[in-house]
């Protein structure tokens, strides 16, 4: 039946791995959706205020994939955002220190200064936080306290919202800059945007975060990804929800077995070379872009959510549990089931 109470939803993603861009870039959003007479729109291509929503999800029709600080923040701030899915993909975090630093361990930064952006006109300062938590996760790996630490505040322009980011992208963020000129001793890199940096030959690794996750539960803003909706349309509009959900399941599924086509659109993702979405994430990374809620998931999320209240960032804390919701997962998976039962009919 054709959904006649909406005409359109908001979709926004941010430039890391997962099933969303895949299925926008695709087509296959648009072509599900159209079933229901509803038309995805990209919420950057709205007027600029309404980008902010990426954040603090003041859109009751918004689906948003992405780093988890965001709605974890909003949520406590009392936003009415839903958790629909997660997905653990295993990408490469580092502490860099220059090329021609002393520095040869963690335990060494003791006395050292440590680089942290700070974006004061930012809603949420996620990449502060990301940073810290990175530092945290480093430093406790190898018995360093943070009161040993000398975490210095690099100041960076921007609020995140009002600058496109292709156009971010394309510039050296502050901390690097911070690097470079000998202001700072190590700072904390992820991704793409660190595969880059070490391309060139000026830094090299002092301490990979994920590299031993038996060891250490390798968390940051993208680790674990999070699906979210607005409640209103998780409660007005079930069948546009599970829908959307549906087509990252799917997304997720035809990336295994199309690894060439998968991996150069999550390059353009993420703002690099295919090499450097290999060379960033651990093997097979792309197989595991499927959303999901599983124990583990929730576990790392709890952890994310846990620091941040700790560190400040968070109003009010809240119960994950209650906060997920898995009925649109088990739909969407279940009419991927019928389908295929059908189909081999």
């Amino acid at each position: 039946m054709a959904h006649t109470h909406i005409k359109e939803i908001h979709y926004t993603i941010c430039p890391v791995g997962n099933a969303s861009y895949l299925a926008a870039s695709r087509g296959k959003l648009t072509e599900s959706l159209k079933k229901l007479e509803v038309t995805p729109v990209l919420l950057q291509s709205l007027p600029q205020p309404f980008w902010k929503a990426h954040f603090d999800y003041q859109d009751p029709l918004l689906f948003r994939e992405g780093g988890n600080i965001p709605p974890i923040w909003a949520k406590s701030n009392g936003a009415d955002v839903v958790l629909i899915g997660l997905a653990l993909l295993q990408q490469k975090q580092y502490i860099l220190v220059r090329a021609d630093s002393p520095i040869d361990s963690v335990e060494q930064l003791r006395g050292y200064r440590i680089g942290i952006p700070v974006h004061p006109a930012a809603l949420i300062d996620f990449h502060k936080a990301t940073a810290e938590h990175g530092f945290a996760l480093a430093l406790a790996a190898r018995g360093v306290s943070l009161k040993e630490a000398n975490f210095v505040p690099i100041h960076a322009d921007g609020d995140f919202v009002s600058v496109p980011r292709w156009a971010r992208s394309q510039s050296e963020p502050e901390e690097v800059q911070a690097l470079n000129n000998g202001e700072v001793d190590a700072i904390y890199v992820k991704s793409s945007k660190a595969q880059k940096l070490l391309d060139t030959g000026k830094y090299r690794v002092l301490f990979d975060i994920a590299e031993n996750p038996s060891q250490l539960s390798p968390i940051n803003n993208e680790y674990p990804n999070a699906l979210t909706v607005s409640r209103y349309l998780a409660e007005e509009f079930l069948e546009v929800v599970i829908a959307y959900v549906k087509e990252l399941l799917l997304a997720a599924e035809w990336a295994k077995t199309n690894r060439g086509e998968a991996l150069t659109l999550l390059a353009e993702q993420t703002f690099g070379t295919v090499g450097q979405a290999v060379s960033s994430h651990y093997r097979d990374f792309y197989r595991t872009l499927a959303p999901n809620l599983s124990e583990e998931s929730l576990q790392a999320l709890e952890g994310q959510k846990r620091f941040l209240f700790d560190e400040g960032y968070l109003k009010k804390d809240f119960d994950l549990a209650k906060w997920a919701d898995d009925r649109f997962l088990k739909a969407a998976q279940a009419e991927i089931d019928s389908e295929q039962k059908e189909s081999e009919a």
